[in-house]
């Protein structure tokens, strides 16, 4: 199983806070769409950097400049009325103890007073706002979907509370499900189809922006891979394996956030387990998510599933474990219509599943 320790910025501990804001609802907000990461055609780092580095920010949380008790992480400018996407681990300790939050620019030293917008624990993002008199430089947001594994990439933020610090690399892999630890008493996180990268990211990167050859945001910078036998240390340093999540996603959540002050999440209603490869050929099946519990009158159930059913496609996307189960869903919004390719006795089956809300 792939583990990920959390990026959270804990300079000088992990104490952090911030105020829950106005949770008043906004008015519905597009995000733009850029165009699709190239491959071959390129701008130089330098040139990436000089215009993505005005719309990333520092943010500090927590005693910041008081005891040394605070920490720090990242968070990139999504339009130029004040919205600042970042990772819901970076404040989550401060709505906790509702202390505040700042945000400090590119190469300014004053600290902005920010609020928050609104927050997703369970895909790990969160939307802040400063306020914007004029209006501030904005990143463009891309197309994670267009990248391929290879294509260069540029990650920057504030490791070690190291403000505007850019690294490269480039896509190491994509559709990656990793599970980070949880903190502060709450469920571990699966990263839902995660980009990986060699570029390094450190404790403090975690919210900033992951960008393409043309310098859009493809990702969300959100955790680094933990040496095996060594989870529990979740703030050391890159081991050259880093996930980001995908702005695709993270963009319709942030739309979602900013709307409304909450996410909604679409599940399949039922609790299920692993059938390895191994185990399928062990017993004759095949490999999948076998239903162990449903939901009474949940999607699956309404779908005519059974327990016992062994799910191995939702739609386009091959069904290996209950990770899977979980990352097809999230793909999706709640009320979508799904295929479930489905094993029962032997036999394979589709129906139609239509996707709700999860309330808890």
């Amino acid at each position: 199983m792939l583990v990920a320790g959390l990026l959270g910025g804990a300079i000088s501990g992990l104490a952090v806070a911030i105020t829950t804001g106005d949770t008043s609802v906004q008015p519905v907000k597009t995000l733009s769409v850029g165009s699709p990461a190239p491959v071959t055609d390129r701008r130089t780092v330098a040139a990436i950097a000089a215009a993505a580095l005005p719309t990333v920010v520092t943010v500090d949380v927590g005693g910041v400049g008081d005891d040394g008790s605070g920490g720090t992480g990242s968070g990139v400018i999504i339009s130029s009325d004040g919205f600042i996407l970042t990772n819901n681990h970076v404040i989550a300790s401060a709505v906790a103890s509702g202390s505040p939050i700042s945000v400090r620019r590119y190469q300014e030293f004053g600290q902005i007073q920010a609020q928050l917008v609104g927050r997703d624990p369970q895909t790990d993002l969160a939307v802040l706002r400063i306020p914007a008199p004029t209006p501030l430089p904005a990143a463009t947001l891309g197309q994670s979907g267009s990248l391929v594994v290879g294509a260069p990439v540029v990650a920057i933020g504030a490791p070690l509370g190291l403000s505007g610090t850019v690294t490269t690399g480039v896509v190491s892999a994509l559709d990656r499900n990793p599970t980070v630890p949880a903190e502060n008493g709450s469920a571990p996180t699966v990263l839902i189809g995660a980009i990986q990268i060699d570029a390094a990211i450190n404790p403090g990167n975690s919210g900033g922006p992951l960008l393409d050859a043309l310098g859009q945001v493809v990702g969300i910078n959100a955790a680094i891979a933990a040496v095996p036998g060594h989870e529990e240390q979740t703030q050391s340093g890159s081991i050259g394996v880093g996930f980001a999540i995908p702005v695709d996603f993270a963009r319709s959540v942030a739309q979602e956030l900013i709307a409304t002050g909450r996410a909604t999440h679409p599940y399949v209603g039922a609790s299920a387990a692993t059938v390895t490869t191994g185990e399928a050929t062990a017993i004759g099946g095949v490999p999948g998510a076998r239903l162990v519990s449903l939901v009474p009158d949940g999607p699956v159930a309404r779908a005519g599933l059974r327990v016992g059913d062994v799910i191995t496609r939702i739609d386009a996307n091959t069904i290996r474990g209950t990770n899977d189960l979980l990352v097809a869903a999230r793909l999706h919004r709640v009320g979508d219509k799904v295929t479930v390719t489905y094993v029962r006795g032997g036999v394979t089956a589709t129906t139609q599943m239509t996707l709700q809300e999860q309330q808890n």
